[in-house]
């Protein structure tokens, strides 16, 4: 199958079109309703301005990475991870994923370094900034949809794919978005490619 698309792409002069760049228009294609709702949601004015507000505090890399290395050595129950999930908007995150149950695993969004500002159920970790749902979906400040791979999610006990979207203002990425969508065993196989 991914020989025949190839010679198709080819055939259609489209040959410098990426192999890669072809599986995420397929998982686009099937997940097209799911990533309208993303896109959606990422213009929101409450995640715009979350994200202008962190963005503001001018946290630098190095402070991220400690706050990164605090959150992945310490317990649940911390100032930082409770501000993740009972602000209000981590308390709006886990209305969303509570009310969506069939659909959704997990939400969160970051600023433009990939620190987490908000996110149900906590992230195993803080900063988001070295992981392709943040640096593709970031792509150098250039923002564009991006979808990983289907994934077994221990916590929930179902497979499922990370959409990740830019959240601009003016113009300028300033944030990303990243949802959990819960995939079905049919098309579990389908996005990978079986």
């Amino acid at each position: 199958m991914k020989t025949l698309t190839f010679i198709l792409m080819c055939s259609l002069g489209m040959s410098n079109v990426s192999f890669a760049e072809d599986q995420q228009e397929q998982k686009a294609a099937l997940l097209a309703s799911k990533l309208l709702g993303v896109q959606q949601i990422t213009k929101q004015v409450r995640f715009i301005n979350a994200c202008k507000e962190q963005n503001s505090k001018g946290m630098t890399l190095e402070q991220i990475k400690a706050l990164d290395k605090e959150w992945q050595n310490s317990g649940s129950d911390t100032e930082l991870k409770r501000s993740m999930s009972e602000s209000q908007l981590g308390l709006f995150l886990k209305n969303l994923i509570e009310n969506n149950a069939d659909k959704y695993n997990e939400v969160f969004f970051t600023d433009a370094q990939g620190a987490n500002i908000a996110a149900y159920p906590l992230t195993s970790d803080y900063w988001q900034g070295d992981e392709a749902k943040f640096t593709e979906a970031y792509a150098g400040g250039k923002g564009k949809i991006y979808i990983g791979d289907v994934e077994y999610d221990e916590s929930t006990k179902v497979e499922a794919v990370q959409i990740s979207a830019p959240i601009y203002y003016n113009k300028e990425v300033i944030g990303v978005f990243i949802m959990g969508v819960k995939i079905d065993h049919l098309v579990a196989e389908k996005l990978r490619g079986n």
